[in-house]
């Protein structure tokens, strides 16, 4: 079972990739490793994008930040055709999002909207 930190934590390290190009060729990780450790990330990111409007509302400004996050993470993929609806498809993505909603679950209200709210403010 994933740990509720990886949750919390994803959030607070993602902020900072999404300014910065993740350069897996330069670390000793594969293609397959980093593309896993990408479809995990926009795995987190669907979540957002389920739960936050519950939480702060509809809210554009969230939509825009959301999306761009999800592209920096999608122009790191190996697949330069992949879309976070073509990852609905892949059954390791399946997993990873069950993992993060289930993780979500185990995360306060107050934690959820704080995160949805760092989403919000967020800037480049």
């Amino acid at each position: 079972m994933r740990h509720l930190s990886n949750f919390i934590r994803f959030f607070g390290v993602s902020f900072t990739l999404v300014a910065a190009s993740v350069a897996f060729a330069d670390e000793a990780v594969s293609v397959k490793e980093a593309d896993a450790l990408i479809k995990d990330d926009i795995a987190n990111a669907q979540v957002l994008i389920e739960m936050c409007p519950n939480l702060i509302g509809k809210n554009a400004k969230f939509d825009q930040n959301i999306k761009k996050m999800v592209g920096s993470y999608l122009s790191n993929y190996s697949d330069k055709t992949a879309s976070i609806d073509s990852l609905q498809k892949d059954a390791e993505f399946q997993s990873l999002l069950k993992d993060a909603r289930s993780a979500a679950t185990e995360v306060e209200k107050s934690e959820q909207k704080s995160v949805c709210e760092d989403v919000l403010n967020f800037e480049e």
